[in-house]
């Protein structure tokens, strides 16, 4: 009994960590300004620079997501961006799926992310970023493999809302 009991823990163990998820929401981070490297925690940060800023904002009106998310901040990227800047960075243990809830700043225009690994520097994905509104737009793209990758615009401004690595 004590065999099986310990075979069906480490079962559970093993299958927690196959399932585990990495995140980044808007809601949990306070008002701000960024401009510099703002890591964080071990598995997300921000890059910007005194030029190149990215702003955390709280909303006067919270935005709902079709699957029930409710945000009441939003991280702004205040323009094209690049790894270097106005971006946000993140790592993966392995092949993984990125998830994210996202707005163009723009009423009327949806707008481009790229996702980027940041070793090799070739494009992962573009994400569609649907105009603002009171709905937050859901886009998601695979990872191939363990590494840090950035997501930043392709031209314009974007609100990022929450970011899920699984």
């Amino acid at each position: 009994m004590k065999k099986l009991l310990s075979i069906l823990l480490c079962l559970g163990l093993c299958l927690s960590f196959a399932v585990a998820e990495e995140y980044l929401s808007a809601n949990d981070l306070e008002p701000a300004s960024v401009k510099s490297v703002y890591k964080i925690d071990d598995v997300f940060s921000i890059y910007a620079n005194d030029s190149k800023a990215v702003d955390i904002q709280a909303m006067e009106t919270e935005c709902v997501a079709d699957d029930g998310e409710v945000f009441n901040c939003r991280i702004k990227l205040g323009g094209r961006g690049t790894v270097a800047y106005r971006s946000v960075h993140f790592t993966a243990n392995g092949a993984a799926t990125l998830k994210v809830y996202t707005n163009s700043t723009s009423k009327d225009a949806a707008r481009t992310l790229v996702v980027v690994d940041v070793a090799s520097g070739s494009t992962i994905a573009e994400l569609v970023a649907p105009p603002s509104g009171s709905v937050a737009g859901y886009a998601e793209c695979k990872l191939p493999a363990k590494g840090e990758y950035a997501i930043y615009s392709a031209d314009s401004g974007i609100y990022i809302f929450q970011l899920i690595v699984e």
